[in-house]
């Protein structure tokens, strides 16, 4: 497996049960991942929870390879 950097997407809203988690984008690094879920975040209503409606909420993601396992 190699390393991968993504942008995840949840449902913003507290009182929603949409817990599953959405691969948005994958980035070069985590750097710009972290840099995209700030932009996404910023955009009003750019998405909405497929469940209660509400504005989904963005953040960095990564999985990072382990050696010698």
């Amino acid at each position: 497996m190699a390393n991968a950097y993504k942008v995840r997407a949840t449902c913003g809203s507290s009182s929603c049960t949409y817990v599953h988690p959405q691969d948005i984008i994958r980035a070069v690094n985590y750097e710009s991942s972290y840099a995209m879920a700030l932009m996404l975040n910023d955009i009003p209503s750019y998405m909405s929870c497929p469940s209660c409606g509400n504005d989904m909420h963005f953040y960095p993601y990564a999985l990072v390879e382990e050696w010698g396992t």
